[in-house]
């Protein structure tokens, strides 16, 4: 049973290339784990990855089970690391992870193992019943445990992101505590439904929320706690747009809860950890201090302010800038003329009494008619309704992302539409600086995120290979492997993988003209940053072909230097029949013959470098020219020679062909004689 053909990405732990698919059908991960294709487990199955049972060589008593990544959107490589590290009862133990070859299609995919524990999901879908856990029952076997492995979570700095029902087990040995499933084999809060989302991070689509806080964990464990405590979904046939609504309109608590009765001592935790504004929500420490027995001063959300008289937009009434904001972005022409005809600033000066607010919005109206990236409406919508509600997502045209999720926007995006246009413009519009500019207190994370797409947004704006949206792909996606469709079998994330695929391409018959690609290109800059300019000058669109080939050769040589990957004598060889144009540089036919026989030669050792000093040697270059040049000189001396010698013989025939002519003309003469001599002796006699 093979999963989809779609090329998962994950890290590998492993530097050699996976191995082949044994014979038994089962596959090797890092040389310790085999993974049986023959075993799924369906219900452990997650939307971007299958699950399927496996073995420990060294470990027989111990069941592991290992997730293939299918999806094309990559996992959490920036995690997996640290999550080797965690062991907590609350919390599902990784082992390992790694990259396999698939055996029925042959497709490289990431895999990530975990111990098995024997039990079912809380929920395997959000509306389905469950008994309502006790208070006894959501202390001891939920709120303590989950405590304590989101404290550890917090030392190792993950966020989860994918706290809820359906990714929590119930173990088949009674009280045991719940069981927190994956949350490493998708990007973060790609897999969460909205109801376990903050308003800000649901009003992104799910592959836009990007790398949440450890608050955001709290908030969707208090959501978490609610589910259980009713034993159902609080929010049981409304849609997301119902439930962003009610969120909006009347604060979390009192959208997800509403008529629900809960207990007195379940009131207070719930009640904190949904507190919609991050400052007030309860921490860590104040659930701890909760969990010890004091019990907190309860902490009432501060409503959002209110203007005095509402707007009217749309045909409704709208107190609050969030509200608003939220609405003008699903009717973008009627918010332009909103935002051009005045009213919207004299709202906010006069109802709102926020003359900074104000001002922000006059900024970004402004600063929208310089710049590069999309039109000057989109982008002068985009930074209204980012000041009008500075923690809600970056909403521009169709797309709807905090800062950190573009990148991986970007994925899915080439993924289903081959088409990244949209975020492109985004990116070149500075409007993830914006941004950051508008929000209402200061992280120092903000500084790297803004010197991130500050990089992005120059590499878009060139357009030479190796450069333009690629390499803003590879640069918002750190962990991403190579995009190329000459690697589309192959996981590569490093430049020694990289070679060893290339390496194995270059023996199928179907392979490339090229070994390489933008893709390629821009993948090899992301990971080294030591290529020059120069050699990717010469793979423009007007360089020679001898140029060409010698930068790729340039290129894969210095990524060769730098992987340490060896030996490539297959790449060596398809790189000799490429260079044709650089040997036909050399005058000497015999000499073009050595070169190409000594190119061959040292193909086989593998060693890029060995073609590279052969084709960038100067003095053999200087010295054929010289003797170019002295054949030259010598062959226009034979032929000025050759040219003297043809004057003086077309000299000598005019001279012969003169006394020739003479002689003739004496002899007619003498003959013309005799024979009027003749004619008169004739008459005489």
């Amino acid at each position: 049973m093979a999963p989809s053909d779609a090329e998962g990405t994950a890290a590998a732990a492993d530097p050699a290339p996976p191995p082949p698919p044994a014979a038994d059908g089962t596959v090797l991960l890092n040389r310790r784990y085999e993974i049986d294709v023959r075993q799924p487990l369906g219900l452990l199955d997650t939307p971007t990855a299958r699950a399927y049972g496996a073995r420990d060589r060294r470990d027989e008593r111990g069941e592991v089970f290992a997730y293939v990544c299918t999806s094309p959107l990559p996992p959490r490589t920036d995690i997996l690391g640290s999550m080797k590290g965690v062991e907590t009862p609350a919390l599902m133990k990784m082992r390992d992870f790694g990259v396999v070859t698939w055996p029925e299609n042959g497709v490289q995919y990431p895999v990530i193992l975990y111990d098995r524990t024997r039990g079912k999901a809380l929920m395997n879908r959000l509306d389905d019943r469950i008994d309502p856990y006790t208070e006894d029952q959501l202390m001891r076997l939920v709120i303590q445990p989950v405590a304590n492995a989101l404290r550890e979570l917090k030392g190792h700095r993950v966020f989860a992101g994918q706290i809820n029902p359906t990714n929590a087990f119930v173990r088949s040995s009674p009280g045991q505590p719940v069981l927190l499933g994956d949350f490493a084999t998708a990007p973060p809060g790609l897999n969460q439904p909205l109801v376990f989302e903050t308003i800000e991070r649901g009003m992104a689509t799910p592959v836009g929320r990007g790398t949440g806080t450890f608050g955001d964990d709290l908030y969707a464990f208090g959501v978490f706690l609610l589910f259980l405590a009713l034993g159902r979904n609080p929010a049981q046939g409304m849609s997301d747009d119902e439930i962003l609504q009610a969120k909006l309109e009347r604060g979390s608590y009192a959208a997800l809860v509403r008529d629900n009765r809960l207990t007195g001592l379940m009131t207070e935790p719930i009640r904190g950890l949904l507190l919609d504004d991050p400052a007030q929500r309860w921490t860590i420490e104040d659930l701890d201090l909760w969990l010890s027995g004091r019990r907190l001063s309860p902490k009432q959300p501060q409503p959002a302010k209110r203007a005095q008289r509402p707007l009217v937009f749309g045909g409704e009434d709208f107190f609050t800038t969030r509200a608003l904001a939220f609405a003008m972005h699903k009717k973008p022409l009627e918010s332009l003329t909103l935002i051009d005809s005045g009213e919207l600033d004299m709202w906010l000066r006069r109802s709102m009494e926020d003359d900074t607010l104000a001002d922000q919005v006059q900024e970004g109206v402004r600063t929208a008619s310089t710049g590069s990236g999309g039109s000057p409406s989109d982008r002068r919508l985009a930074r209204v309704l980012m000041a009008l509600d500075p923690p809600a997502p970056i909403r521009y045209r169709s797309c709807s992302v905090m800062p950190e999720g573009i990148g991986v926007s970007m994925i899915q995006s080439l993924a289903q539409t081959g088409q990244v246009q949209e975020l492109g413009e985004l990116v070149s519009a500075q409007l993830p600086i914006f941004w950051i500019n508008v929000q209402r207190t200061f992280s120092p994370e903000y500084v790297a995120v803004m010197k991130t797409f500050e990089t992005a947004r120059g590499y878009i704006d060139r357009i030479m290979p190796g450069f333009g949206i690629e390499r803003c792909l590879y640069h918002l996606n750190p962990g991403m492997p190579c995009r190329s469709p000459i690697l589309e079998r192959y996981y590569v994330q490093e430049l020694d993988r990289l070679l060893f695929a290339l390496d194995e391409i270059a023996d199928a018959p179907s392979r490339p003209h090229q070994p390489y690609d933008r893709h390629i290109l821009a993948f090899i800059l992301s990971r080294h940053g030591g290529i020059s300019e120069r050699s990717l000058t010469g793979l423009t669109s007007v360089s020679s072909e001898c140029d060409q080939v010698l930068s790729v050769l340039d290129i894969l040589f210095e990524v060769q230097r730098k992987s340490r990957a060896f030996p490539l004598p297959r790449l060596g060889a398809w790189l000799v029949d490429l260079m044709g144009p650089a040997i036909e540089r050399y005058n000497s036919r015999s000499l073009r013959e050595r070169v190409l026989g000594e190119l061959q030669k040292q193909a086989e050792t593998g060693a890029l470098k060995n073609l590279y000093m052969i084709l960038q040697n100067r003095n053999l270059l200087a010295r054929d020219g010289k003797a170019f040049d002295i054949a030259k000189r010598e062959y226009r001396l034979a032929g000025q020679v050759v040219l003297r010698r043809q004057r003086e013989n077309e000299n000598r025939d005019d001279f012969v062909n003169g006394i020739g002519r003479q002689a003739a003309a004496v002899v007619a003469s003498l003959l013309s004689a005799l024979v009027l001599a003749g004619i008169v002796v004739s008459g005489v006699g």
